[in-house]
Formats: structure tokens, sequence, C-alpha cells
């Protein structure tokens, strides 16, 4: 038995850990399933993990091996935590400590010291830089903007743009640009920049071989908005990002557009949604579109 096999050696050094849906997808390209992060899924794109001190994350294989489930072995953790310390600010606050981000995860009555409007919510940017506001506050919302610009300004990681409600307990997407008209424009912005960032990190992992990985790209309308595209040339093998619009381009050097879901349609049953994350779709050579 190893060290780490035993769980009484090491449950007084477990961390709580995040984990993130692209970062998952990414790991699984290039590793066993047996030496995968073992996780527990809280909503949207988000996981819970765990840290053997400041050494390497548990994997399956390792919390297969214990003789407690996961689920008690996360609350051992979880319980060695001291409780969240909440700002001046009781309804908008930022969690900058992975360990406490996963607790919340784990249990958002731990931040049951907030006095947040509607029901508790988390935008999760980055495993370190959390906003925690309520699902009726649009300032909390505008701040999780603010900070989401910040990031992307410095060229950090996101974990994700999309936020979490926790509504009786439980935790499930909230639907922040449908709530906040005003916001809307700046919400496509910032989850459109995302995506391709997520896209462009997930295409440094992938061997396809022959098949063409088509980048996703960022383009500034002169109104100020954004839309995402991706170019396609028709009758090639690709791997096919989710972007608002597709080029398409012939070999005879013609160029058309198309919608995203107006392309998947129009392409048939010959393009497969892949288990990708983030999802790109395959597109077969034989599939062939005017442009």
């Amino acid at each position: 038995m190893t060290e780490t096999s035993d769980f009484a050696v090491v449950r007084d050094r477990l961390r709580l850990q995040m984990f993130d849906a692209t970062e998952l997808g990414i790991l699984d390209l290039t590793t066993s399933p047996e030496e995968m992060p073992r996780v527990q899924f809280v909503a949207a794109e988000l996981y819970i993990g765990l840290q053997i001190g400041d050494e390497a994350v548990v994997t399956v294989a390792q919390a297969d091996a214990w003789d407690v489930s996961f689920t008690d072995a996360l609350k051992a953790a979880f319980e060695s935590l001291p409780p969240l310390e909440i700002g001046a600010d009781r309804g908008v606050t930022e969690i900058t400590d992975e360990q406490q981000v996963a607790a919340l995860f784990l249990d958002p009555s731990r931040a049951a010291g907030l006095e947040v409007s509607g029901d508790l919510a988390i935008v999760p940017l980055a495993q370190t830089r959390v906003v925690v506001t309520g699902t009726d506050d649009e300032r909390g919302f505008a701040r999780a903007i603010e900070v989401a610009d910040e990031l992307l300004a410095e060229g950090a990681r996101l974990a994700s743009i999309h936020p979490i409600g926790s509504h009786n307990g439980q935790w499930s997407p909230f639907p922040w640009r449908d709530r906040f008209p005003a916001l809307a424009e700046a919400i496509s912005r910032v989850t459109r920049e995302f995506g391709v960032r997520a896209y462009k990190e997930q295409e440094s992992a992938l061997d396809a071989g022959d098949v063409r990985v088509l980048e996703p790209k960022l383009d500034k309308l002169e109104t100020g908005g954004t839309v995402t595209f991706a170019t396609w040339l028709s009758g090639t093998a690709a791997l096919l990002p989710v972007v608002d619009n597709v080029f398409i381009a012939s070999a005879q050097g013609q160029i058309g557009v198309m919608g995203f879901a107006q392309f998947i349609e129009q392409a048939g049953d010959a393009v497969v949604r892949t288990e990708l994350a983030p999802i790109r779709y395959y597109i077969p050579e034989t599939v062939k579109i005017s442009a």
C-alpha cells in the first residue's frame, strides 16, 4: 500500500480544489482514466476535487483505493477550513481563496453572513477570483463583468463566465443575460471572449492528425458588439467550434457565410457533436456545402 492510498495517512493534508470543464477536457486528451483527477460535479462547468498538501491532485485511482467514499473525503477537507470571512459590503463580495470557493460550492450556507438580494449567486471567473452576490442584484453582476474584463486584460485564465445560483441549497445555472437586459451586451462580449480563449487552450492539446482544428475568431462590430466566427473549407474534415457564424470557402475561391445553427442543419446527420470540452463538432470530408 502506498502512502497516498491510505486515507488515514493523508486525511489531515487534504485540500479542496476547483476544476472546470475546459481544464478537465484537456486533461482527458492526454491522461488515462485512472490518472484523471477525481472530481464531484457542482453545476454548469464546475467541479470540486482534492489535493494532498501542495502535491499533485488526488486521482481516480488514489480515491478508489481509499476505504471511505469520495464524498466523505471532501467532507474531511471541508471541515478543516475556517469560516468564510466576509468584507464590509455584505451584498457583493469577492473570494480569492480557492479552498473557500470550493467549500461554498459544497455548502452554500457558509455565506449566511452575507445580505444578498434574492438567492445566493456566484460568478466563478477563476479558481482564485469569484464574485458572490444575489440573483436580484444587478450591481453584483456588473461588478463580475468588471472583474472579468480585468482578468481578460491581464491575460489570466478564466475558469467560467457562467454564473450559478443556489436555491434551497442546490446549485444550478443562473440566466443572467435574461435577468438583466441592461447588461446583456457586456455579458455577450465577455462570454464570447471567454469561449475563444477556451478553444485556443484546447487547441494546443488536440492531436487531430489530418483533421483540421478550426480556430474561432472574435470580430468587433461598429456597434460595439462582438461576434465569433470560424472558416471551413468545404469538403475537408474538420473540428468546428461553436461560433456565431461559419464562413464557408470553396476550392474555387468562393466564400459564403451561415449562422451556426443553419450550418449544422444544412450539413445534416454526417456532422457529429463530439465529447470534447469545449464542444466541437466533427465534420467529415464527405460534407460539401456551397459557398
